[in-house]
């Protein structure tokens, strides 16, 4: 395994690079889309209208639970 690892930031740096940030909000979603355990084609659909719309997972289903929550009260 090589030790060589080149760190792009680190947490108290200024600012997370771009490159960074994607990968930790593309990270974020995945985990997201594992945990709520939903069938093969729904996360399908999903990353599909998230990459549409150009929004992380995330905040595709943040935006998805509150037209709901609105749609409720």
């Amino acid at each position: 395994m090589n030790d060589d690892v080149k760190v792009i930031w680190k947490k108290g740096d200024e600012k997370m690079p771009e490159k960074a940030k994607k990968i930790v909000e593309t990270a974020q979603g995945e985990l997201l889309l594992k945990v709520l355990g939903l069938p093969i084609d729904v996360i399908d659909t999903i990353r599909y209208n998230a990459d549409k719309k150009a929004q992380t997972i995330n905040h595709y289903i943040s935006e998805l639970v509150l037209e709901r929550v609105n749609t409720a009260s």
